[in-house]
């Protein structure tokens, strides 16, 4: 199989990839050793969920390179529940995230055409865990802090004072000068004279700072950020994807790059990849050999991600170290639940329709305005908010349901995030860590389920570490994607992947040899392309 460029690996990264060269004209290979799109940012069912951390943690002789690397990443892994009825209507995430409503993931979803192959669901609220039962709505713009009758006119006026600085040119202004590394809390208390409560809302639900020590300049480029994002969609400034996030949309990637004449090869091992040497004018530089498949892959470039980095032929370059706020240098714990009961937030208002769009559309609905339950939300446990707890560490949980096609009617999915940034936190299993915090959620599901414990139908528990990016060897080594699926916060993974991909994307081009041809990430929708069978 003759081709220009191979990419091993379906996650986002690697599918926006594969699309934009694809789209460039060029002939491209994307293989994965999984059966399913999307790798460690992949979708699941309930079984295959099962299937894939029973492949992670069973012993078998005969694993495979590929998920010997993968038993090195993720760890720890543990589960418990039967898997309930209907199980393929569900759509878990591996790397569960929401998306800001102006970005890079959104810019190129449009600019490639790959929206029409996906919806979105507008991101309800976001809550503050206060007490067991209670979790308060953030108030997220100008419109939210007037209606919000808890809040004083003197707290309100420093609120509206915080956001018109943080939407707007910051840099230069004397409140930030001298305290771009400051703990952003204490940034807030000493320039903002805010309180304890506004810090907590402001630092973990508008920032989704991970811990009391985030430095203030990146957590104040994620607010601007954010908050530029609300009113494109509605009046949130995030969307959450159809059938489970970014797993989809990496699939969507995939399927524009089918369309442009990129060929897929899913469920085979890679077994070799080899530089051929001093090859004769007009053959290929390199070879792939994949398991059960008669005919070698022979390509000029070769793009890898991380999973696959031992089969390469020399040691990978890095195309790009960039993380939009983070090193990405912590692993994380991570929880998946499903329940029967929805959460509900005190005091919610329900969000309006969103405003139509015509390439995202939200086509989910928006909540009864006599209704406290939600879809698809955040829920924040800032630092010391659970007795049990990090006392320094915020915890984020992702809620989504059936409005956002995740989940069967009547049942929910909920994903705990925490990283862990010292040495007492790695040691413990991401069962101790995140089940006082599963505990606390569970307390404010309708009906309350404070005396008598509600138990999810199914839980896992997982550690995800992040990746070791190798140095450079030389120019002509194959492109490594550096992982940008594990950042500190929330709303960044999808914006990272775009990032990491454009990089790709350029260095390809230029051991192509055609950077003076290409010009552009995605070249423009003159006609809308006609779909083939892929």
């Amino acid at each position: 199989m003759d081709l220009d460029v191979a990419v091993l690996g379906t996650g986002l990264t690697e599918s926006i990839v594969a699309a934009a060269l694809s789209k460039a004209g060029y002939k491209v290979g994307h293989l994965d050793a999984n059966p399913y799109y999307g790798a460690d940012d992949a979708s699941l069912s309930v079984d295959e969920l099962v299937q894939w951390a029973d492949e992670r943690t069973k012993c078998d002789a005969e694993f495979s390179p590929y998920i010997s690397r993968q038993r090195e990443r993720f760890t720890d892994i543990s589960y418990s529940g039967t898997v309930p009825a209907q199980s393929r209507q569900y759509a878990l995430s591996l790397c569960p995230t929401i998306v800001p409503s102006v970005g890079p993931l959104i810019d190129s979803l449009i600019a490639s055409g790959v929206s029409r192959y996906g919806g979105f669901k507008l991101l309800e609220r976001v809550a503050l865990y206060e007490s067991p039962g209670v979790a308060k709505p953030v108030p997220g713009n100008k419109e939210d802090i007037f209606k919000d009758k808890q809040l004083s006119l003197l707290h309100k006026r420093r609120l509206m004072r915080f956001l018109m600085f943080a939407g707007g040119e910051f840099e230069d202004k004397p409140e930030l000068q001298g305290h771009e590394q400051t703990p952003f809390p204490t940034f807030l208390k000493e320039k903002f004279s805010l309180d304890d409560t506004a810090v907590r809302a402001i630092a973990y639900a508008i920032a989704f700072c991970a811990s009391t020590s985030d430095p203030t300049l990146p957590a104040l480029h994620r607010i601007r950020r954010y908050l530029r994002s609300t009113g494109r969609y509605g009046p949130s400034p995030f969307l959450f994807g159809h059938y489970g996030g970014i797993g989809e949309i990496a699939q969507g990637f995939c399927r524009t790059a089918a369309v442009a004449g990129a060929t897929y090869v899913l469920g085979r091992q890679v077994i070799s990849t080899q530089v051929v040497e001093a090859p004769p004018e007009g053959s290929r530089k390199y070879r792939v050999t994949i398991d059960e498949l008669s005919e070698h892959i022979e390509c000029d470039v070769l793009i890898s991600s991380a999973d696959y980095t031992s089969l390469l032929p020399s040691r990978p370059l890095a195309v790009s170290n960039m993380s939009v706020s983070s090193p990405g240098d912590y692993p994380v714990a991570r929880c998946i639940a499903i329940l029967d009961c929805p959460l509900a937030f005190t005091g919610l208002v329900a969000a309006t329709e969103p405003a139509e769009d015509p390439e995202i559309q939200d086509s989910g609905t928006s909540p009864d305005p006599q209704s406290a339950t939600v879809d698809t939300a955040v829920l924040v446990f800032p630092p010391g908010t659970v007795s049990d707890g990090s006392q320094s560490t915020a915890v984020h949980v992702l809620v989504t349901g059936e409005g956002s096609v995740s989940a069967p009617g009547g049942k929910w999915v909920i994903y705990l995030s925490m990283p862990l940034l010292d040495e007492e936190m790695k040691a413990q299993t991401p069962e101790q860590l995140l089940r006082p915090y599963l505990n606390a959620a569970l307390t404010i599901t309708l009906p309350h389920a404070a005396e008598d414990r509600l138990e999810p139908l199914f839980m896992l528990f997982y550690k995800q570490h992040p990746t070791t990016v190798l140095m450079p060897s030389d120019d002509e080594s194959p492109p490594l994607l550096p992982d940008p699926s594990i950042p500190l916060y929330l709303p960044e993974m999808a914006d990272s992947s775009v990032h990491v991909a454009e990089a790709t994307f350029w260095r390809a081009i230029e051991q192509l040899k055609a950077a003076d041809v290409i010009d552009s990430f995605w070249p423009p929708l003159d006609v809308v392309e006609e779909e083939d069978e892929w």
